[in-house]
């Protein structure tokens, strides 16, 4: 038979099945030019080996694996619209929600580009409207802000619904951390509606994160000025 250049290769590698590695080396017996061709690869794999094997065994740097492990666990609305009833069903939500809506309503705060935005985390339009735009208000990217509460590490977290999405992200040291992402609402078009699937969503993932009430309009406006970072 005849012996691909591929063929040899693989065969080097220990990447053919037993049949076919069976004809290769039966070919190689019989042709002194295969022979030294397989010799040289073999002499290749085993260098590679020797020099790259010890690197791939090394664990993964936390600083390059942390953004993967944080993006598996961003959550599906969906799932959480399923399994969880609607927040205003529950008093203490209901209340806490509903003063930071009826507040009064202030300028969003923008906020300039921030370079490169790490996976995993709101990109520099989203996390304008996260923060500085209270609850109850459209920024103007189209960023409707639902709720404002702490989940039990004490980050502040936020949930909101856009044009494109909607989910909840909570505030660390690097920015805006997504933790539960969903698809946008049809009916988010105007800044005064009623509540969409979108928002019931929201509010339903957020009744699952909160370790206390949401936010009031005095307390989101606390956190705001204090930059949303995380209280013990």
């Amino acid at each position: 038979m005849t012996i691909s250049p591929e063929q040899l290769a693989a065969y080097a590698d220990g990447e053919l099945d037993e049949i076919t590695a069976a004809r290769v080396r039966r070919a190689v017996e019989g042709d002194p030019h295969l022979a030294s061709d397989l010799a040289q690869l073999t002499e290749l794999h085993n260098m590679l080996a020797a020099r790259f094997d010890p690197i791939l065994a090394e664990p993964v740097p936390e600083r390059l694996s942390s953004p993967i492990e944080d993006a598996a666990k961003v959550v599906s609305l969906d799932a959480a619209r399923q399994a969880r009833q609607s927040l205003w069903q529950r008093p203490q939500f209901r209340f806490g929600a509903g003063a930071a809506i009826a507040a009064s309503l202030v300028v969003a705060v923008l906020v300039g580009g921030r370079g490169g935005v790490p996976q995993g985390y709101a990109d520099t339009q989203l996390a304008a409207a996260l923060d500085g735009t209270l609850s109850g208000q459209t920024a103007p990217d189209g960023t409707r802000l639902l709720i404002s509460f702490r989940n039990g590490e004490g980050a502040a977290c936020r949930g909101y619904t856009a044009q494109t999405a909607s989910g909840i992200a909570c505030h660390d040291d690097r920015g805006w951390k997504l933790k539960v992402l969903g698809g946008a609402d049809a009916q988010q078009t105007t800044q005064y509606r009623q509540a969409g699937s979108a928002d019931s969503a929201v509010m339903a993932a957020a009744q699952d994160m909160a370790a206390g009430p949401a936010f009031d309009a005095d307390a989101e406006l606390a956190a705001r000025k204090d930059g949303w970072n995380t209280r013990p």
